[in-house]
């Protein structure tokens, strides 16, 4: 099973994350570990209607798109869940893009939470679909709690 408790705990571990660490760092150690170039976007809410749906990574480029109207804190979530995806070595994320007021739509929030009925038109009975947004969201948590609450817009 993708999203099997020891994956989540050795991927952690393989980041090397210490408590305090920047989005910055944290952003450097996933492109050091995983060899792609990660690139952070804080978007005005007119690129923001652009992002296309879905796609995380094209080739060794990751594209993590933020919407700077969003609460830091949601900012913040958002770059800790792509990166894990990044790290369980996933291309995809069926929750993108994620924009805080999403969370307000039960189907979008559960697919947050990685418990299936997502906005991607998949079945909420696709196993892997589920399982990924899950385990992504699982390490997302282990990050989360070692990354300082960050002092830069970008975050």
């Amino acid at each position: 099973m993708m999203n099997d408790r020891r994956r989540v705990e050795r991927l952690f571990e393989e980041l090397e994350a210490e408590s305090g660490t920047s989005v910055e760092c944290l952003a450097d150690r996933v492109s050091a570990l995983t060899g792609m170039d990660v690139e952070i976007d804080v978007l005005a809410d007119e690129e923001w209607m652009a992002v296309a749906p879905f796609v995380l990574a094209e080739g060794d480029r990751v594209r993590i798109p933020v919407r700077g109207s969003d609460p830091r804190w949601f900012r913040l979530h958002v770059v800790t869940h792509e990166l894990a995806h990044v790290l369980c070595g996933h291309a995809r994320c069926e929750t993108l893009p994620m924009a805080f007021d999403q969370l307000m739509a039960p189907a979008r929030s559960c697919a947050l939470a990685g418990v299936g009925g997502g906005s991607s038109g998949a079945a909420p009975s696709d196993t892997f679909v589920v399982e990924y947004e899950a385990e992504a969201e699982k390490l997302s948590l282990r990050l989360s709690a070692f990354v300082r609450a960050p002092s830069l817009a970008h975050a």
